[in-house]
């Protein structure tokens, strides 16, 4: 493992994955000969300080982790929201603290366990490793993990992660749309690297009342996201084309395997 603190985008697309598997549109047919457009569902990991912190278990999970080229098992987990993208990868984790005898916590905000544990019961079982995410976070990998609540427009409610040490600060924010200003305010100040869901590229032309996550016009237009130092757009859909797509400099497109250098 390198000494140096790293992200890995283990997945970087939305809930249906590039391609998907009933669409035969131009971006899905490239992904499915193996392009750069191909993508699984999101999730990332953290390895610092000779630890190990996944963020979110998709339905992808062991296949991620699976093609890594050695055995990578999370120290902890920490759960954004409940929905199948972003959770359904939880019983290979629970699978590996039974089978493997590994240790492992899994930590998911209060208003988010009720939603897990109509899934996944026995993963609250005396022994599991499934608890609360205090509010004011855990220390792991040598940073301050913390969740704060953001709308996920259509769909609810989601979290994202602010990531912190001395001098130093990341959020990652994959299902989120119209976040508030008293939000951004507090929580989206003096990053130095921004982790954003932007699901399409252009969403313009479709009902708001419809809309669960930003696409790349609106994230290039938040001031708070071109405030960052760096930018990493993932949750990607298929109305994204890496092939098409220009950013400015600092802002880059996620895809899987990406590995960012926290510096």
């Amino acid at each position: 493992m390198s000494s140096a603190p790293t992200l890995t985008f283990l997945g970087t697309a939305d809930s249906k994955g590039v391609p998907r598997f009933w669409c035969g549109c131009a971006v899905c047919t490239e992904a499915r000969a193996g392009g750069c457009n191909r993508r699984t569902r999101t999730g990332l990991l953290l390895r610092a300080a000779g630890q190990t912190v996944l963020f979110d278990a998709s339905a992808d999970l062991h296949a991620q982790l699976a093609r890594l080229p050695e055995p990578v098992v999370p120290d902890a987990a920490l759960i954004s929201h409940a929905h199948n993208d972003h959770l359904l990868g939880l019983g290979d984790l629970l699978d590996y603290v039974h089978y493997a005898r590994g240790s492992l916590q899994v930590y998911a905000p209060q208003t988010t366990l009720p939603d897990i544990q109509a899934r996944f019961a026995y993963a609250f079982r005396a022994s599991a490793p499934v608890r609360v995410l205090p509010e004011d976070g855990v220390m792991l990998a040598g940073l301050s993990l913390r969740a704060f609540q953001v709308p996920h427009g259509a769909n609810g409610q989601s979290h994202a992660f602010r990531l912190e040490r001395p001098g130093w600060a990341a959020v990652i924010m994959t299902d989120a749309i119209d976040v508030p200003s008293e939000i951004a305010g507090v929580w989206l100040q003096d990053l130095d690297l921004l982790v954003l869901g932007t699901s399409f590229a252009d969403e313009s032309g479709s009902p708001r009342s419809g809309r669960s996550v930003y696409d790349i016009q609106e994230a290039l237009e938040l001031p708070w996201a071109r405030a960052a130092g760096r930018v990493v757009l993932t949750h990607l859909s298929h109305g994204v084309d890496a092939r098409a797509v220009v950013l400015p400099e600092g802002w880059s497109l996620a895809y899987d395997g990406l590995s960012v250098t926290l510096e």
